[in-house]
Order: structure tokens, then C-alpha cells, then sequence
């Protein structure tokens, strides 16, 4: 086995072979070249966090441009510029004729929905109970609870649609309700 100094010069060879065409992707991707240099050195940083085992990767330049390209998305998502909302509703106050029938309908379709689905649903959606918290109330992961949560949600809507007689137009997914059963 080879020592950290064997990999980290491994590491800082294979760097230097590779640096220029990542820097005129970089470049390619941002248009600026101080940024492109800045997200080189970021590259580099994350390089060497993993000269350990870098050389022992089955292809590091592909890790280096997976490793470019969540850098690029990560400035992408910092830079995004964020509007502050007026103080003014953006909608009205007021629900619609259908909405307010759903409102009435809703708790007759979670009567309707098998418990466990009707569970999920009043306690993460209506009662905003933490998504983590339910899991492991279930002794299940954060990712099946929400795959089951997905379902749930899925079934009310068809059962919501059939009990309400709900139909949809281009411009909504309610636009009428037609009777309650």
C-alpha cells in the first residue's frame, strides 16, 4: 500500500495534466474568466479532500468534471436573485365556489380513505407534523414515508374526484364541483 505522500503526488500530477481543459470548461460554462479561476481553486480544494484515494478512482477526470459541475450548480443556486413579495395578497381572500365545496367534501373523502392513508395525510398535511418524525414513528426511512405519503395523497385525489364529482379545465385543477354524494 502506498502512503499519503505517494497519493498526493498522484493527485497534484494528475491535477496539473488536467487544469487547463477545466479551466476552459469552467470558463466555457460561466463566460468569466476570475470566476472560472475562482471555482478552479474550489475544484482543487475538493481535489486534495480526496487525495487519499483519488488515484485509486476507476476514472478521476470524470469525478473532476462531476465534482466541476455541482460547483457550477451550486454558484448557480447562490447567485439566483430573490424578490421581495409586496404586502398585498397575491391572491384573493376569498375561495371560489369549488374550492369551498372541496372544503366541505374533504373530510368525507378522508373517511373514505383506508386509515393508514387518512393517518399520513392528517398528520403531515393537516396537522404539519415533521416528515422525519413520522418515519421513525413508523420505524421506516425518510424516503419510503414519503413514497407512501406520494400514494396516499395520489389515492385522495382519485377518490376526492370521484366523491365530488370535481372536474378540471386547461386553466385549473378545479374548475367545478359538481355535487356532493
Amino acid at each position: 500500500m502506498s502512503n499519503t505522500n505517494d497519493f498526493n503526488a498522484c493527485m497534484t500530477l494528475f491535477w496539473q495534466q488536467h487544469k487547463p481543459e477545466l479551466f476552459r470548461f469552467l470558463v466555457s460554462k460561466t463566460g468569466d474568466e476570475e470566476k472560472a479561476a475562482d471555482l478552479l481553486q474550489e475544484l482543487f480544494l475538493r481535489a486534495r479532500a480526496h487525495s487519499d484515494h483519488f488515484c485509486e478512482m476507476e476514472n478521476p477526470r470524470a469525478w473532476l468534471y462531476r465534482a466541476a459541475r455541482n460547483l457550477l450548480i451550486d454558484e448557480h443556486r447562490s447567485a439566483r436573485e430573490f424578490v421581495e413579495l409586496g404586502e398585498e395578497p397575491l391572491l384573493s381572500d376569498t375561495p371560489s365556489d369549488a374550492i369551498s365545496m372541496l372544503n366541505i367534501c374533504l373530510p368525507e373523502t378522508l373517511q373514505a380513505l383506508p386509515e393508514d392513508e387518512r393517518w399520513l395525510i392528517e398528520e403531515s398535511d393537516l396537522n404539519r407534523r415533521p416528515q422525519q418524525q413520522l418515519a421513525e414513528e413508523l420505524g421506516i426511512s425518510l424516503t419510503a414515508f414519503k413514497s407512501r405519503l406520494l400514494r396516499a395523497r395520489k389515492h385522495l385525489r382519485e377518490v376526492m374526484t370521484a366523491l365530488c364529482q370535481i372536474e378540471a379545465d386547461d386553466t385549473s385543477p378545479v374548475c367545478c364541483h359538481k355535487k356532493m354524494m
